[in-house]
């Protein structure tokens, strides 16, 4: 139609964020406009469609393979020398048959006053070879799984006067994994009297001096296990 004015197309106003109050009110465009904005191909923003590669962690977030667990059986075994060896001479060797049931890796052995004649009236000194302690303790590991690194004892406690028989201590050894090579240090512990006393210093004191002892002679890796007759009840 001659003289026929063009239609203008106003597209849809676009609602701000909601916590905007007014609307964007965009400015009109003529139908053609309109079709060519349509028809040309939409520019994305740089790197819309991009694939990105996953990045590769760094070194240091990369976790090392777990080594191999080294399972160890430990024993602890109070012998009761008194009574077992001094008044009842071994008692048909009830303790060997203690022992050669569980074959553990090491033992910590307390009021064991000669280690020695243990491990040969039970013929164990084939398998085992072993430390004496102070105050009558005493270890002994398995000789084809473990070499013995070092050793040591430390006097941590008293008994009370009320009931005194004497100083006591820790003893310990440090183990070498012969397949692996990882270490062990075993500590091995008969605790002070009064039952639950701790000593004469007291509970409190006793064990920071076993953790003290420990803390001062392993060595960064070490696998700790402490075992013992403690004299000591739970909450004690």
């Amino acid at each position: 139609v001659a003289g026929a004015v063009e239609p203008t197309i106003v597209p849809q106003a676009v609602v701000a964020q909601p916590t905007l109050l007014a609307k964007l009110e965009p400015e009109p465009i003529s139908a053609a406009e309109f079709k060519e904005k349509l028809a040309a191909p939409q520019q994305q923003p740089a790197g819309a469609h991009e694939v990105k590669k996953a990045r590769k962690p760094s070194k240091e977030l990369v976790a090392e393979p777990l080594a191999a667990v080294v399972k160890v059986k430990a024993l602890t075994y109070n012998l009761l020398w008194w009574s077992l060896y001094g008044e009842r001479s071994g008692n048909g060797g009830s303790a060997i048959a203690v022992i050669e049931a569980s074959m553990p890796d090491v033992m910590g052995l307390q009021e064991c006053n000669d280690v020695t004649r243990v491990m040969i009236e039970g013929g164990l000194s084939a398998n085992y070879t072993a430390v004496q302690g102070p105050h009558a303790l005493a270890v002994a590991f398995k000789t084809a799984r473990w070499e013995l690194a070092g050793e040591g004892s430390e006097v941590v406690a008293v008994d009370q006067a009320e009931q005194f028989f004497s100083s006591r201590s820790v003893m310990w050894v440090r183990l070498i994994h012969q397949a692996s090579k990882k270490v062990v240090f075993f500590v091995n512990h008969h605790g002070p009297l009064r039952i639950n006393s701790g000593g004469r210093h007291g509970g409190p004191v006793t064990a920071e001096k076993i953790v003290r002892a420990i803390h001062c002679n392993a060595l960064p890796g070490d696998g700790v296990i402490t075992v013992g007759t403690f004299n000591a009840q739970v909450g004690s």
